[in-house]
């Protein structure tokens, strides 16, 4: 049991059986945030703001920092706990009131790098080599286009995992309205499943299509293959069926989806929305989630006018070199974007239309 909560089980999974894993909640289990969350005490953030400071006195860049450049001997306990809850709990954690609106965009980037580095490394979310991603509306762009990733956009989004172990999602804005982020169960969503249509569960343990969404590493296809639902060593896994699994039905030579996996989409896409819960940022929140076993997306949104209330969030892609054991041919597609010239960085804001 950590202090988020959740005492820890799973037995060993086996395909085409019902997964038993803590990450295995039902939405009613799901109340107030303030029940759960973690709020930062004022203790916290002075240790937060003594980090800040060490960083910027030593003048190390924010893309060339380690845990060891951002001590936090009083709220590391706390993220041990977060990445426990991570890995053998739940599967979610929010952190809350990180004073965003009194910071500058660097004093808020280096403390989020620096809290991220306590559960893993941080990998490239972009083919720009962005180690620190916008979440914003970056204008004119069509979720329906081949190369837009669905955060440069205000549509909502299917229920997805990223390529990495955790994601983190700071938020700085919030929308006019809308933008709710939503996220499930994925043990809950392939028990369901079972138990309607064990013969489509079968069929979501194969390999799918992914678009690469125009961002293909040397040497590889603008998709790759993987399956929905995967079983490695005993654990269970799952990706999504969004955006990313219809575009790679748009690239020459990825053949059509079966009726059986016509099928088996549909019933995923309306299970997985009756598994989820619709949970509001507030600035200064910090929501990780353990794609391997929570799978996210949001409402559409509609944004403010002035360019200075636009929402925006801060995201992290963190890879845990002793996180869930996953086949290679999915691990290989969980490392973050690396590209020909790719180059890490960690921009403070990206110019958007």
């Amino acid at each position: 049991m950590t202090r988020f909560g959740t005492a820890s089980r799973r037995e060993y999974a086996r395909p085409l059986q019902p997964v038993v894993d803590s990450a295995g909640w039902e939405p009613a289990d799901i109340r107030s945030i303030d029940a759960w969350a973690y709020r930062f005490s004022p203790g916290d953030l002075d240790e937060i703001a003594a980090a800040i400071a060490a960083v910027r006195r030593k003048e190390i860049p924010i893309v060339a920092m380690t845990a060891a450049d951002f001590p936090l001997p009083r709220l590391a306990p706390v993220i041990a706990d977060a990445r426990h809850e991570l890995l053998d709990g739940r599967g979610f954690v929010y952190l809350r009131g990180l004073p965003v609106g009194d910071m500058t965009q660097e004093e808020v980037a280096i403390a989020y790098f620096g809290i991220g580095h306590y559960l893993g490394r941080p990998v490239s979310q972009n083919a720009e080599g962005h180690l620190l991603g916008h979440v914003k509306d970056y204008g004119g762009r069509s979720i329906d286009d081949l190369n837009t990733r669905g955060y440069q956009t205000t549509a909502e989004l299917g229920f997805h995992a990223d390529h990495c172990d955790y994601v983190g999602l700071l938020c700085l804005r919030t929308a006019k309205s809308g933008g709710a982020s939503r996220f499930a169960s994925s043990v809950t969503l392939h028990n369901r499943l079972l138990a309607q249509r064990p013969d489509l569960v079968e069929v979501l343990c194969r390999d799918f299509h992914y678009s690469r969404a125009g961002e293909v590493p040397p040497g590889k296809e603008p998709w790759y293959m993987q399956p929905v639902f995967s079983f490695h060593e005993g654990f269970f896994s799952a990706r999504g069926v969004s955006s990313y699994i219809f575009k790679a039905q748009k690239i020459p030579g990825v053949p059509p989806f079966t009726p059986a996996q016509q099928e088996a989409v549909a019933l995923f896409r309306k299970t997985v929305a009756e598994c989820a819960v619709d949970l509001e940022f507030q600035p200064g929140d910090i929501q990780l989630l353990h794609n391997h076993v929570v799978l996210h997306s949001r409402s559409a949104y509609e944004d403010w006018p002035d360019p200075a209330r636009k929402r925006h969030l801060l995201r992290l892609w963190l890879r845990d070199s002793k996180g869930r054991p996953l086949p290679p041919s999915v691990r290989e597609n969980f490392i973050g974007v690396e590209v020909a010239g790719f180059m890490p960085k960690v921009p403070l804001d990206v110019a958007v239309a």
